[in-house]
């Protein structure tokens, strides 16, 4: 059977004007103000997207599908049991790891935490104090790794999160700027810098600040590495922003679009190549409450956000984080928070989809809201 080439050409139009008057029909006499969504002072919501709302019809963001990285957190205390849970991980599917070094880790640690790892194959990050206190000796080690099992270090890739802005007392930004060309020529898959945006999530109604602050920093990189030298292009390709999500479904998807959009700004101020930033995505962990079952609902639609969203990087809390059960292991709960990814890839082929928000008429408006007040908020300062 032949399917019509346009579905609706037999149905006729109908305008936003057409259907809100049926609304306030179907009302008989309550307001229609009454079903608006008060977001934040500045952001009143309207839940009736329609066509007319958008000047012309919206494109996706890109046309690629969307390709994000399963990730998994190991705390990197004890390297030996890093290292095994590194290794689970990595048996059942994990595409993405992230050491979280407390302190500074010697080469000897560092061999250990990866023994067994293929660096190649996978995208290597490291997180914590430990590695704010020293990110050059982490990215030697790599490199050092690297050639010992006859790799190229130019095929890794990685991430540090070094957020040298966000750390007391003064930066030295020199430094900065050396490990940025040093990075540039032995380890060009790697990106230096982070921003890490988990503590500017505020809840849902704070979205239009978070994004702002989110400018801001990254604005300040920008601007403190061209002082030193550094192209703002060169800059941009070294940073990833850490952003942390909630459970507010929509309100996740358009602020993290919005983000992407509003970024595209902020270099085509500095003159910069354009590129949308690099996300890294987390669950806030005031997102999750007490019943374990709650949260692994949770868990589904939050990643259903930072996908439909744009993540680059995904890494999903356990449902017992914080709470783990003495009587069931620990590994379970990061399984559960693996295989919330795999559904959605092997399962729900949400990575054959290019945008698949981009044409919703309430995400699109909500997403131009949400960018329009948050660029108001940077621009102020």
């Amino acid at each position: 059977m032949a399917l019509p080439n346009d579905f609706f050409a037999e149905f006729s139009p109908v305008s936003k004007a057409d259907w809100l008057a049926r609304i306030t029909k179907d009302l008989k006499g309550r307001p229609l103000d009454e079903l608006y969504w008060q977001l934040s002072d500045e952001l009143h919501i309207d839940p009736f997207g329609h066509a007319d709302d958008l000047a012309a019809p919206a494109l996706p963001l890109t046309p690629a599908t969307l390709q994000w990285e399963i990730a998994e957190d190991v705390d990197a205390a004890d390297p030996a049991a890093a290292n095994a849970q590194a290794l689970e991980a990595l048996n059942f599917g994990a595409e993405s790891l992230c050491f979280h070094l407390p302190q500074p880790a010697s080469s000897d640690t560092l061999r250990r935490l990866l023994e067994g790892i293929h660096p190649d194959y996978i995208s290597l990050h490291f997180a914590g104090a430990g590695l704010a206190q020293n990110p050059g000796a982490v990215l030697a080690v790599v490199e050092s790794l690297a050639r010992e099992k006859s790799l190229d270090p130019h095929s890794l890739r990685g991430v540090l999160h070094y957020d040298p802005a966000a750390a007391p007392g003064i930066q030295d930004w020199r430094y900065v700027a050396d490990l940025i060309a040093h990075t540039r020529e032995h380890l060009p898959g790697f990106r230096l810098l982070t921003v890490e945006g988990a503590g500017e999530w505020q809840g849902t109604e704070h979205a239009a600040d978070e994004l702002a602050a989110l400018l801001r920093r990254g604005n300040h990189y920008l601007r403190q590495l061209s002082e030193r030298g550094v192209s703002p292009s060169d800059a941009a390709a070294r940073l990833q922003f850490s952003v942390a999500i909630g459970p507010s479904y929509f309100v996740e998807i358009a602020k993290l679009r919005a983000f992407k959009l509003l970024w595209l700004n902020v270099l085509k101020a500095w003159g910069a190549d354009a590129a949308y930033p690099v996300l890294d995505v987390r669950f806030a962990p005031e997102a999750y409450v007490a019943d374990e079952n709650a949260n692994l609902i949770r868990a589904t639609t939050m990643a259903m956000s930072a996908v439909l969203g744009g993540a680059d990087r995904l890494s999903i809390r356990p449902f017992d984080a914080g709470a783990e059960n003495p009587a069931r292991p620990a590994a379970f709960g990061r399984r559960m928070a693996r295989n919330v990814q795999h559904l959605l890839k092997m399962e729900s082929f949400f990575h054959e989809l290019p945008d698949p928000a981009a044409g919703s008429y309430y995400v699109e408006k909500l997403c131009g809201q949400l960018a329009e007040a948050a660029w108001k908020k940077f621009q102020a300062g």
